[in-house]
């Protein structure tokens, strides 16, 4: 590739939440490196919320795996695939960029049309099938998965990296109005896997101590299908009465902005709150957070010296988490509520035309 000339470049990078953010600093770093080249991003459907109006990216392309799996062989799903991939082609990629390391994203690269497909090498390389599909693989020591996708922005050329994580507003219309404007401490019990989870009377205890030593407001965050665990830190609170809520991620993101305080575990809304620079208190027992925790200095991460990494997906509680205990939790806060303490939060305007938001480099 030459750098001096116009690219088209696509990002494939289908999900989760976490991931996504992730990989925005690769993004921030070629429309900063090369202001003229053109980069899209294809991404799973429920995801679009999260890039939507990002003046970095040209076009977003979506897609919808989950619809495609529960009826593979309908002439919807045949109609839809064959859209999508004919959209890709139109664009006549100069690379495709598969910051996934799976199977289905290295394959979606090449059936793009893209005339080299780039992907890291092992251990970043979940799926070592998808790596038939590459045309270049890119090497790295890196240990976090930020710096891993920024070796693929200086493979293609960049010179200066920039850590940053635009994110849009948010939706904050959608919030129900008792949530308060600021000084909310957002919990969030849920996770990926139940071995991700911290215990509900833990949750609930320091519900209780956030209530009544940091006069904070708790609202507690459910994702999909986890607000009958939200609902269980409710009835286990001693005092507090949290409040619960489970919207949109436009919601989402505008509940964080209002936020003083994040805790959970190795989950998307962690890695949102370390983006939006909200502090937080990350809670891991069987993932790494060297490789894969929230990115950036206004955060501690607590984890038992005991916990052994696995990235099995497990749906049955692990006993790891059990090593952080609710007096941890407490102290963390304290400290970094001394760090930041609690203010009242103008409005963010983080989506920012090209070249406005303040860098950070790394």
């Amino acid at each position: 590739m030459k750098a001096d000339r116009p690219q088209r470049i696509l990002i494939v990078r289908l999900g989760s939440l976490g991931d996504i953010l992730h990989a925005l600093p690769l993004l921030v770093t070629l429309k900063e490196n090369f202001p003229h080249w053109e980069v899209d991003w294809l991404l799973e459907r429920r995801w679009k919320p999260l890039l939507e109006a990002n003046p970095y990216l040209s076009r977003l392309q979506e897609v919808d795996t989950l619809a495609w799996r529960r009826k593979p062989f309908s002439w919807q799903t045949r109609n839809s695939f064959a859209q999508v991939f004919q959209s890709l082609q139109d664009r006549s990629y100069d690379a495709a960029l598969d910051l996934q390391g799976a199977l289905k994203s290295a394959a979606a690269c090449y059936l793009s049309g893209a005339r080299e497909v780039i992907g890291l090498d092992r251990p970043w390389l979940r799926e070592p099938a998808g790596g038939v599909f590459y045309t270049r693989r890119v090497s790295t020591e890196a240990v976090h998965i930020v710096e891993a996708n920024l070796t693929v922005a200086k493979a293609l050329g960049a010179q200066h990296l920039h850590i940053r994580f635009p994110v849009p507003e948010g939706d904050a219309e959608s919030l129900p109005a008792e949530i308060p404007q600021n000084g909310v401490a957002v919990l969030n019990p849920g996770a990926g896997w139940r071995s991700k989870c911290w215990p509900v009377e833990r949750y609930a205890a320091v519900a209780d101590v956030l209530e009544k030593e940091f006069l904070l407001k708790v609202a507690l965050n459910a994702g999909p299908g986890e607000e009958p665990l939200a609902r269980e830190v409710q009835a286990a609170c001693r005092h507090s009465r949290p409040l619960l809520y489970s919207g949109s991620l436009g919601g989402l993101i505008a509940l964080l902005r209002r936020a003083t305080l994040f805790i959970g575990g190795d989950t998307g809304p962690l890695h949102l709150a370390a983006a939006l620079e909200v502090p937080a208190v990350a809670l891991f027992g069987p993932t790494d957070p060297q490789r894969n925790g929230p990115y950036g200095n206004r955060h501690h991460v607590l984890r038992p010296e005991n916990a052994e990494t696995s990235y099995r997906h497990s749906s049955k509680p692990g006993t790891v988490m059990n090593g952080i205990s609710v007096e941890e939790v407490a102290e963390a806060t304290r400290q970094l509520l001394q760090e930041s303490p609690p203010s009242f939060k103008q409005p963010s305007d983080s989506l920012q035309p090209l070249g406005q938001e303040k860098c950070q480099e790394k």
